[in-house]
């Protein structure tokens, strides 16, 4: 037993004495060249640091630099895709002790990381040599570099700065404390982490299966679940780069606060009423500049609609189109609330409307929907084609229904000048009078049916403005009515 003790003590001893006298045994200086070749060799990119060198094996190998530079590609502004202020390089002590250096993990702390697309499309981040240097390599050395290995890599208090040049945006994520692990280009990317992105928190967990099918363009997985600020983003992709990034796969988006989303994606929304929350969830094909989305389900503020449409930015403002259905059409919170005299008709107001909504979108949808509200008008089961183009908005209604009857219309409201214009037709057979003069002109002396035509033009930024400026023609034909009280029929017959 005394024996058992005195070995395992000895154990302990000899493992503290290569604790403490090991690193000063290794000369750590002369390893500086070779792991700034490893490294460089690692990463497919020059790196250098500076002469603060230090080498230590508890609680891992490692050794501790300064001022670590990871070079820019060629071509790019700036000297360094990446800056850092201090970094442990692992390293595998057997090789070392037998005079190499195998690196196996980095830990960066207070990294400066540099990203920017070119305009022709071109990154400086792509670590991968291209075709020709590689096979070059290949003839020379068989270890070649296009087989990248990181290893395990904690980015820690980091900062980041994205510039896209061909799209004239940039972001800026600062605090970040994050873990990626890429043990070899045929095994999975692993990312996770917190950061303070566009000054908004930030949570990402990435897995990317594998880079290498990426690189051949070949198509690789991207699981992600992503939170920036209140949104979250949760997809399940088939990715590839082969003629451009391309992705396909169910996708989930949820924004609370969609001006605040859209501002993180470096799109302003112009103050205007609704474009409050939205919420998206099917299966998305896109690519670079566009997406689709089919089997959807859409949330846009009140509005709960399904269907596929087709997001595309590439142009000055995105652009929205598809085919859409909904149970309700809900467009009294893009309008202003009518105001009420004593005698409680609506008073024409001479508040400023605000159609800057027009303005952050164009669109182009076909929707059909079972109801439609606009402030105290209800419609019935209608269908609407409807186009925003740079702040004007064309409403093709080839299905109307309307307290019964049914028709057709068309509105157009143009807000590209100074002071809006209005103009629009209608043509509705079978109207129920009571609720139709109820809603519209407050009393419901009138009863049967009739036919409701409007044919109008006007401009104005107030309610007040347009009724001053009104022009058209039209009315409510009572075919088979009363008033409450009176038979219409029978008061003409007396005359």
């Amino acid at each position: 037993m005394n024996r058992i003790l005195f070995i395992l003590a000895a154990l302990v001893a000899l493992a503290l004495a290569i604790i403490l006298f090991l690193p000063g045994l290794i000369p750590v200086a002369a390893f500086k060249g070779r792991i700034e070749t490893q490294a460089s060799n690692a990463l497919g990119r020059e790196v250098t640091f500076g002469d603060d060198l230090s080498f230590r094996i508890f609680p891992r190998t490692a050794f501790h630099v300064t001022d670590l530079v990871i070079a820019n590609a060629d071509g790019f502004s700036g000297d360094y895709l990446a800056r850092v202020e201090e970094a442990d390089i692992g390293v595998k002590l057997l090789p070392l002790l037998s005079d190499s250096v195998e690196i196996d993990r980095f830990v960066l702390t207070r990294p400066d990381i540099r990203l920017i697309r070119a305009q022709d499309g071109s990154v400086n981040w792509n670590l991968a040599q291209s075709e020709t240097e590689a096979a070059s390599q290949v003839e020379d050395d068989d270890n070649s570099a296009r087989e990248l290995k990181l290893g395990d890599v904690r980015i820690v208090d980091g900062a980041a700065r994205y510039e896209d040049l061909a799209a004239g945006q940039s972001y800026v994520a600062e605090d970040i404390d994050m873990t990626v692990v890429l043990k070899s280009l045929s095994e999975p990317l692993e990312v996770n982490g917190e950061m303070q992105f566009q000054g908004e928190p930030a949570r990402i967990d990435m897995v990317l299966t594998t880079l290498q099918n990426i690189m051949d363009e070949e198509p690789g997985n991207l699981k992600l679940d992503l939170e920036v600020g209140e949104a979250k983003i949760g997809a399940d992709l088939s990715l590839s780069m082969k003629d451009g990034l391309s992705y396909s796969g169910p996708a989930s988006l949820s924004a609370p606060d969609l001006p605040a989303f859209a501002a993180l994606a470096g799109t302003e929304l112009a103050e205007a009423p609704g474009f409050d929350k939205l919420s998206l969830k099917g299966d998305v094909d896109g690519g670079e500049t566009s997406v689709r989305l089919q089997n959807a389900t859409i949330n846009f503020d009140e509005i709960a609609a399904q269907g596929a449409m087709t997001l595309n930015w590439a142009g000055a403002r995105p652009k929205a189109s598809g085919v859409l259905s909904t149970d309700k059409l809900d467009l009294r919170p893009y309008m202003p609330p009518p105001a009420e005299n004593a005698e409680g008709f609506p008073e024409w107001s001479e508040d400023k409307m605000d159609f800057a909504s027009l303005n952050n979108i164009d669109a182009d949808f076909d929707i059909s929907t079972n109801a439609i509200y606009i402030n105290d008008l209800e419609f019935g089961e209608s269908r609407i084609k409807l186009i925003v183009d740079a702040g004007r908005l064309t409403a093709e209604i080839p299905e109307l229904s309307m307290y019964g009857g049914q028709g057709s219309g068309r509105m157009v409201v143009n807000a590209r000048g100074a002071t809006p214009s209005f103009a629009g037709n209608f043509d509705v057979g079978a109207v129920q009078a009571q609720p139709f003069s109820k809603d519209l002109m407050k009393h419901d002396n009138l009863l049967g049916l009739g036919s409701f035509k409007l044919n109008f033009t006007a401009t104005g930024a107030s309610q007040a403005a347009i009724m001053r400026t009104v022009d058209g023609s039209g009315g409510f034909d009572l075919s088979d009515g009363a008033l409450k009280g009176v038979n219409i029929a029978g008061l003409v017959r007396a005359v």
